[in-house]
């Protein structure tokens, strides 16, 4: 399937406040049955097994949080496994931010914390909104300022652009709400596919990066940051 770039109404709230507010649920929803926090579990479970001995305590910073539901899920299954999680959520507008936990409005492209100011970065359904162009690299200058401020790793998880997600968001399409449907068979056109990830990976220079597919449709990363 060939790369389109498209405008997602989500992005900049293009709607009433209330269909904001379902089309957010409504990512929720598809995260929990269409394989997002699914795939999180795995990616979870081979960054902790690269670890060697786990650590007691981290500090997390998930980007582009929207609600910060995933962020929690992330703290869940962190301290499931005896890994007290102080879990931080960050986006661009504080109305996304409505879940419990610490909320933080801020840019992805200057993250308000210091170098390494905290373990592990994660990203959900974030990084398919920018691409590397001649004019401007978005996607390594994203996956650049989260290294920077994390010191343990930084873990993406994404949409792998084929067929098959297109197809399923387009025929659950009538079942969702205007924002939704819009967003989503447009989230999957300019979402990275295995090849592309992979070689904007190996342009990072910030740590050993690894790179996998999840069935039936998404992509993870895992950008391992030396130990000082």
């Amino acid at each position: 399937m060939r790369l389109r770039t498209a405008h997602e109404l989500l992005d900049e709230d293009e709607g009433t406040p209330a269909e904001v507010q379902r089309s957010l649920e409504e990512l929720w929803w598809i995260n929990r049955h269409l394989g997002g926090v699914s795939s999180w579990r795995k990616l979870w479970g081979r960054w902790l097994a690269g670890e060697g001995a786990p650590p007691a305590k981290v500090r997390l910073l998930d980007v582009g949080a929207g609600t910060g539901q995933m962020a929690e899920a992330h703290g869940t299954w962190l301290q499931a496994r005896g890994i007290e999680a102080e879990v931080l959520a960050l986006d661009r507008r504080a109305s996304h931010l409505r879940s419990a936990g610490a909320g933080v409005v801020g840019d992805a492209f200057q993250l308000p914390f210091a170098d390494g100011g905290v373990d592990l970065v994660t990203c959900n359904l974030f990084l398919h909104h920018f691409h590397d162009t001649p004019g401007e690299l978005a996607a390594t200058r994203l996956l650049g300022e989260m290294a920077r401020v994390a010191g343990r790793a930084v873990l993406v998880n994404d949409l792998d652009r084929s067929w098959l997600p297109y197809l399923t968001m387009l025929a659950m399409g009538p079942g969702f709400s205007r924002i939704t449907r819009h967003d989503g068979p447009r989230s999957v056109r300019q979402a990275y596919t295995r090849g592309e990830l992979d070689r904007l990976a190996r342009g990072l220079r910030a740590g050993a990066v690894e790179t996998v597919w999840f069935w039936p449709y998404r992509l993870g990363m895992i950008l391992r940051r030396p130990h000082v």
